[in-house]
């Protein structure tokens, strides 16, 4: 007849069953942990960058309308010139018709000019034509320069609202990354995830200080 084991071998077996029973569950929660610190590290990061997009949309969106809104103010600036360019042309054509007057009506001796003066309302006419004119050089000059630097802080203001607009593409790409490597368990796409927020940070930071 065989002999049973030994109670001290018994307590031994029944210890190394308890052991490797806990170490399991010690695995198995420390492989649990790793997952949800995963998850909650790619929720988080996911998080962040519709923070950021959203954050982009409203700075590009305010550059749009600031481009448009100087544009506009430019146009007007530019139709303004355009009308003193034209009055500018007018006092041209009168001061041409003053001088054909003068000539025409030019006494043939200076005894005769003097007699009759008939010429010194044209020569007061034709200075203050010329008056009027230089005066309308310098406001058109006024005029462009203005035209020209709203027209120039309108293509800036759209230069930034496109790099609103790509980073604000970078982080919704991220954001789809995030999203996915939560359901497949990939680190590379996560990385991926990371990578696209930090060029769309880099996009909003280059728009912000153009």
């Amino acid at each position: 007849m065989e002999e049973g084991p030994e109670p001290q071998e018994l307590m031994e077996q029944v210890e190394d069953n308890i052991h490797a029973r806990h170490g399991e569950a010690a695995e198995a929660r420390t492989s649990s942990a790793e997952h949800k610190a995963r998850h909650m590290r790619s929720a988080i990061t996911a998080a962040i960058l519709a923070v950021l997009a959203a954050l982009g949309s409203l700075l590009s969106g305010h550059a749009a309308n600031d481009a448009i809104l100087l544009q506009s103010k430019a146009s007007d600036q530019w139709a303004y010139y355009q009308a003193k360019s034209t009055k500018g042309h007018l006092y041209e054509v009168n001061k041409t018709l003053v001088e054909a007057f003068m000539q025409m009506q030019q006494p043939k001796t200076a005894a005769a000019q003097l007699a009759t003066g008939a010429s010194k309302p044209l020569e007061l006419l034709s200075k203050e034509i010329d008056s009027k004119m230089k005066g309308y050089d310098q406001e058109k000059k006024v005029v462009e320069d203005k035209a020209t630097e709203l027209s120039d802080e309108s293509t800036h203001a759209f230069a930034s609202h496109e790099l609103y607009s790509f980073g604000v593409a970078c982080f919704q790409i991220g954001i789809v990354l995030a999203s996915v490597s939560i359901l497949v368990e990939s680190a590379p796409l996560y990385f991926m995830s990371v990578g696209g927020g930090i060029v769309g940070t880099i996009l909003l930071l280059a728009g912000y200080f153009r």
